[in-house]
C-alpha cells in the first residue's frame, strides 16, 4: 500500500527521521521470520521509547494503514510477516531491565529484552525466570508472552502467562491498557498469550521469579527405540510424577546435535531423554527411583544422572541448540508444534512416522515429551517447488493427525498463517466465530497483524460441532427465548458468592455431571454445576486432588467469579453458552494450547457477563495441593473488556459490567 506523505511526515516529527524506514533494505530486512512466509511491509518503524508507541499506533490508525509488532521474530508460525503490507513496529529497542527485587520475587522488563540477558542477571543474584523457551539466547520477553512460548519447564512450573504479574499494552485504537493479577475480572494478561499481536501491542511486563532451586539433578537415558522413550513419558504421567522438564529426540536429532555441540549424547542410541528433578534430596532421591524403574520397564539401555552442574549444563546446550544443529542440514527447516494429551504420544508418534514415510520426508524428531508437545524439524530445500510443497503437506497432515489424537495445532509456536487454514480442523464454526468477534472487539479496524489466526472462509470448512449434553442445549433454548424475549437475567450456580435476589436467573444447577476422571493424563472434565464439596469426594474416592477447595459453591462459580485466579493456569480447557445461545468449546487434556484465543482466560473471572460457562476439564494431581484463600478483590473494567461485553452482549442479556469509578 502507499503511506501517506502526511502520515510519513507525523511519523518523523514522533519518532525522529532515523527511525521512520522506507528504504528497500530496511523493508526486506523485515519481510520475514523463522518461517517461509515472505511478505514485504511498506514502512519500518523503529521504536525507541514506550511512551511512543500509542501515539504510533494513533497515527497509524488514523490513516487506517495496518502494522505488525515484532522484535526478534524467531517464531515458526509466520505470526511476523506484514501479510497487508502496512508498518512493522519493531519493538528491538524496548530492551531494558527495568527493575529486579528478590525481596518481592519480580522484574520489571520492557518487550524486547532478551529472555537469556533477563535469566543471566537473575543468576547472578540466586534467582531464575521459569520459563525457558529453547530459543531463549535470541527470543523476547514480549515476544513469548504474544506467542505463549515457554519452553521444557512449563510441565512442573507452568507457561508463560503464568508467570507474568502485570502487563502495559496498546490496544489497536491507540489506548494504553494496564493489566494486573490484582483484582478480579477476566484474564487478560492470559488472554494476550499466543494473541500474537492481533489483539494488542505489549510495552512492558512485570514478571514473577523464583529463588534457584538448590537440588536439580538430570538424567540421560537412551532406548532402542523412540517409542520406548515416548511410552516411559505415558508411564511416568500415570504415575502421577511431575519431573521439571522431560525432553525426547529421535536418533538424527541426538547425532546432529552431539556433532555440533558435542553435550556428551551417546550416538549410538536410537533415542534418549532428558529427564530433570528438582526439590529437597529426600523427594529427588524418592523420585529417581520411580524414574528408573519405569524406564527400565520401558527397556531403557542407559540411566545416566550428570555428575557436575558442568555436566548438566552440557545436557540442555546439546538441547537447546537443536535448531541451529539441524540447520546445517538443508537449506531450509520447518518446524511443527502439535501437541497431544500425554496419554497419546505414542500413538501420535506412529502417525508422524507413518506421514514421514509415505510422503519421503526427511525429518528430525524432538519435542517436549512432557507437555505432550511435538516439535518435527522437516528438513528440505525450498528453492525445489516440490519439495517445499511435499513438505508444507506433510506438516498440515502431522498438525491434523496431533487434533485426531485429541491434541492441538500449536503448544507455543502459534498459528499466524502457516497453520491458519488447519484452525478449521480444530474448532468448529461457533468457537471461530467467537474468535472472530474477539478480534473484531480489540479491533474494529482489523489493523493490528491482520490476516493471522482466523482461517479464511471459515464457515464451510469449520470441523462440525459434537451435541451438547441434554443440560447444556435446555439451558442454550433458556437464554435464545428469554433474549427474543429481551429479559436479562443473573448467572447463578449455588448463589453462595453472588448472592443475587433476582427473580430472573440462568442457572447452571442442572450441569451435575461429573463426566470423567482421567488417571492416565491426570485431567478431569466436570460440568459447571457440580458443587465443590461433590468435586472433592469424587476426586478423593479416586485418591487424587485438585486445585480447590471444598464448599457448598459451584465450580462455574469458583472459576468464573474470580475467587481463585490461582485456578486459572490449572484449567486446560471448557465449554461455554454465550448470550446469542451458542456453544463453543476450547482446549481439552492437553497442556499447552497456542491455538486462537485462550478462552478459558477470557471466561475466567468474567463473572458471567460475557458468557455461561457450563464444563471445564483442569489438572488434577497425585498428591495434595496447597489451595489459597478465596480472593475476593474487586473487578475493575477496563477498554478491553467494555469492548467484549459490548461485542458479545450489545442486548445486556448477561450481568453488567461491575461498577468501577475510575473508568
Amino acid at each position: 500500500m502507499k503511506i501517506p506523505h502526511t502520515a510519513l511526515t507525523e511519523l518523523r516529527s514522533l519518532l525522529g527521521e532515523g527511525n521512520v524506514l522506507t528504504d528497500e533494505a530496511s523493508l526486506l530486512l523485515h519481510a520475514y521470520d523463522c518461517s517461509l512466509s515472505r511478505t514485504r511491509p511498506d514502512l519500518l518503524l523503529n521504536i525507541r521509547r514506550e511512551e511512543d508507541v500509542a501515539p504510533t499506533v494513533k497515527i497509524l490508525s488514523a490513516y487506517k494503514i495496518p502494522f505488525v509488532p515484532r522484535a526478534a521474530a524467531t517464531n515458526h508460525a509466520g505470526s511476523c510477516a506484514a501479510l497487508n503490507g502496512g508498518a512493522i513496529l519493531n519493538l528491538a529497542g524496548l530492551n531494558q531491565i527495568l527493575q529486579i527485587s528478590t525481596q518481592e520475587q519480580f522484574a520489571v522488563v520492557q518487550p524486547g529484552v532478551i529472555t537469556a540477558d533477563l535469566q543471566n542477571a537473575l543468576n547472578k543474584l540466586g534467582f531464575f525466570y521459569a520459563p525457558d523457551p529453547a530459543s531463549e539466547r535470541v527470543c523476547t520477553l514480549g515476544g513469548n508472552l504474544a506467542q505463549n512460548a515457554s519452553g521444557a519447564r512449563c510441565m512442573k512450573y507452568g507457561g508463560t502467562p503464568d508467570h507474568v504479574l502485570e502487563a502495559d499494552a496498546v490496544l489497536p485504537t491507540g489506548q494504553t491498557v494496564h493489566f494486573s493479577r490484582d483484582g478480579s475480572g477476566p484474564d487478560f494478561i492470559g488472554l494476550l498469550a499466543g494473541s500474537e499481536g492481533t489483539l494488542g501491542v505489549i510495552t512492558r511486563l512485570k514478571v514473577q521469579i523464583l529463588p534457584l532451586v538448590k537440588h536439580v539433578k538430570t538424567f540421560l537415558v537412551t532406548f532402542p527405540s523412540l517409542e520406548d522413550g515416548v511410552q516411559t513419558v505415558t508411564d511416568l504421567t500415570a504415575r502421577g510424577i511431575i519431573p521439571r522438564c522431560v525432553e525426547a529426540m529421535d536418533q538424527t536429532t541426538l547425532q546432529t546435535v552431539e556433532d555440533f555441540s558435542h553435550a556428551g549424547y551417546p550416538t549410538d542410541a536410537q533415542a534418549l531423554l532428558i529427564l530433570e528433578l528438582d526439590g529437597t534430596p529426600a523427594q529427588i532421591a524418592r523420585e529417581e527411583k520411580e524414574l528408573e524403574e519405569i524406564c527400565r520397564l520401558n527397556r531403557a539401555q542407559q540411566f545416566l544422572p550428570a555428575k557436575t552442574e558442568a555436566e548438566r549444563n552440557k545436557l540442555w546446550l546439546g538441547r537447546r541448540a537443536a535448531y541451529a544443529a539441524i540447520a546445517r542440514l538443508a537449506p531450509n527447516v520447518m518446524v511443527g508444534d502439535g501437541t497431544v494429551p500425554r496419554s497419546e504420544l505414542p500413538r501420535a508418534l506412529k502417525k508422524v512416522r507413518q506421514i514421514l514415510q509415505e510422503r519421503d520426508i526427511r525429518a528430525s524428531l524432538l519435542f517436549h515429551a512432557g507437555d505432550g508437545n511435538f516439535h518435527p524439524h522437516f528438513i528440505f530445500d525450498e528453492r525445489n517447488p516440490a519439495d517445499a510443497l511435499r513438505v508444507k503437506r506433510a506438516l498440515n497432515e502431522v498438525l491434523k493427525a496431533c487434533v485426531d489424537c485429541g491434541g492441538t495445532i500449536s503448544g507455543e509456536h502459534g498459528v499466524g498463517v502457516e497453520k491458519r487454514a488447519d484452525m478449521a480442523y480444530q474448532y468448529d464454526k461457533p468457537t471461530l466465530d467467537l474468535f472472530v468477534r474477539m478480534k473484531r472487539a480489540a479491533d474494529p479496524l482489523n489493523l493490528a497483524n491482520p490476516l493471522k489466526i482466523i482461517p479464511v472462509n471459515y464457515g464451510e470448512k469449520a470441523r462440525p460441532q459434537a451435541p451438547a449434553d441434554d443440560s447444556v442445549q435446555t439451558l442454550a433454548q433458556h437464554i435464545r427465548l428469554r433474549r427474543e424475549a429481551g429479559v436479562p437475567g443473573a448467572v447463578t450456580g449455588a448463589n453462595t458468592r453472588l448472592k443475587t435476589d433476582a427473580e430472573e436467573t440462568f442457572s447452571t444447577r442442572a450441569l451435575t455431571k461429573i463426566a470423567d476422571i482421567d488417571l492416565t493424563n491426570y485431567t478431569a472434565t466436570v460440568q459447571a454445576g457440580v458443587t465443590l464439596d461433590e468435586l472433592q469426594n469424587a476426586l478423593s474416592a479416586r485418591g487424587v486432588y485438585c486445585a480447590l477447595p471444598g464448599g457448598k459453591g459451584t465450580l462455574g462459580g469458583a472459576f468464573s467469579s474470580g475467587a481463585y485466579p490461582h485456578f486459572y493456569a490449572h484449567t486446560l480447557g471448557l465449554e461455554a453458552l454465550l448470550p446469542d445461545g451458542s456453544l463453543v468449546r476450547y482446549g481439552g487434556k492437553f497442556m499447552k494450547n497456542s491455538a486462537g484465543y485462550h478462552l478459558t482466560r477470557l471466561f475466567a473471572g468474567a463473572r458471567g457477563t460475557l458468557g455461561i460457562v457450563t464444563q471445564l476439564t483442569f489438572k488434577i494431581f497425585a498428591t495434595p495441593v496447597t489451595v489459597p484463600a478465596a480472593e475476593n478483590a474487586p473487578a475493575k473494567p477496563n477498554a478491553l473488556w467494555r469492548a467484549l461485553k459490548h461485542e458479545l452482549d450489545p442486548n445486556g442479556l448477561f450481568p453488567i459490567l461491575p461498577e468501577d469509578e475510575h473508568v
